[in-house]
């Protein structure tokens, strides 16, 4: 009888462990493992992760839809089913990724607005054709295009360029380029300035400088180069350099993604502006998935959007603290949860109101 008693004690915690201990999740990074923005979306997760006692696993998918599949496929042929995964949609897969994650029941948060509208269609929103996808996490990239070409025309302005010549380099072929480049439409739509030509640099720095090239012989008076990200702005603003160009002066650059080298090359004025604060996505979306697991509320929010701000001369020197992880060590990122803050009516994760909390 008292064998009974202690094996009933032991099942009994071990099924309180299951169901209340640790969680187990998957962070798929699209990119590879020195890639400068996703690894410090990655440097964030990780501290999230220890935060909320979760065990994270991470594979890369090799800057390709592709080779992400195959690598989430490798994972989970390999190891055991995990609580949750993150992942982004990368454009073309029609959800293939997604579909493995279903048909092994892994609850997942999708991140950034990748998909083209046709896609989207096809894949409908969370919890729809995809009863596992808990959420989407994102910023408004049409707004954070129009923000960052809004800066960049002003500043070409104010140095008597009335009607600047802008060109523009996206990333790839995609719903995040897309919705960048119509915020840059849309500005420019109401305001003295010319599209002359978009260009797809495929996130590469230097498909980025041979096309910059390129656009400095094709468009000698051209003043704005507005790229979707900053290594590929980095890499125009060399070219630039290079051709006689003069940032801040004659020519303005921007990008998004708050690399810490553009925020440095910001500080010495050899960039313009960069748009960012999504590089803490990957942490949002873990605190997501553990009220999902843990929170008594079990939130319905499929959809999740964040602010982004943007960096300049004027305030890069506040903002290069707040991408150091090493001065995060004192936040917990337990007071993001609604688990264990009753209080929060919507997530707060707006980079400026962080920026004013914290730093």
């Amino acid at each position: 009888m008292k064998n009974h008693v202690i094996l009933f004690a032991i099942l009994y915690v071990s099924s309180c462990f299951s169901a209340h201990g640790a969680m187990r999740v998957l962070f798929v990074n699209p990119s590879t493992a020195g890639d400068p923005f996703w690894h410090k979306v990655e440097t964030f997760a990780v501290q999230a992760a220890g935060d909320l006692d979760i065990n994270l696993d991470i594979v890369y998918g090799d800057g390709h839809r592709e080779f992400q599949h195959r690598a989430i496929a490798r994972y989970l042929a390999t190891h055991p089913a995990p609580d949750y995964a993150v992942l982004i949609n990368y454009p073309g897969g029609s959800g293939q990724s997604m579909q493995l994650l279903e048909q092994r029941e892994v609850y997942f948060v999708t991140l950034e607005e990748t998909l083209s509208q046709q896609e989207r269609e096809l894949v409908q929103k969370p919890g729809e054709r995809f009863h596992y996808w808990l959420a989407e996490l994102s910023h408004d990239n049409q707004h954070a295009g129009q923000q960052l070409a809004s800066f960049l025309h002003n500043k070409a302005v104010e140095q008597g360029i009335e009607s600047p010549l802008v060109a523009a380099i996206g990333g790839h072929y995609g719903g995040e380029t897309n919705l960048r480049v119509n915020g840059l439409r849309d500005f420019l739509a109401d305001h003295q300035g010319q599209l002359v030509q978009v260009v797809h640099g495929r996130w590469q720095q230097e498909v980025a400088r041979q096309q910059t090239a390129k656009l400095l012989r094709r468009y000698p008076e051209l003043s704005i180069i507005w790229c979707a990200s900053d290594a590929m702005a980095l890499a125009a603003a060399q070219q630039a350099q290079q051709h006689g160009k003069v940032v801040n002066k004659d020519m303005f650059i921007g990008g998004f993604d708050w690399l810490t080298d553009s925020l440095s090359a910001i500080a010495d004025g050899r960039q313009t502006a960069s748009v960012g604060g999504h590089f803490l996505m990957g942490a949002w979306a873990l605190v997501k998935a553990y009220d999902h697991r843990f929170s008594v509320s079990k939130s319905s929010t499929q959809e999740v959007r964040f602010k982004l701000a943007i960096a300049h001369q004027g305030n890069v020197k506040r903002i290069l603290p707040l991408v150091d992880p090493d001065n995060w060590q004192q936040i917990d990122f337990k007071s993001y949860t609604r688990t264990h803050n009753s209080t929060l009516d919507e997530y707060p994760f707006d980079v400026q109101s962080i920026l004013n909390q914290h730093f």
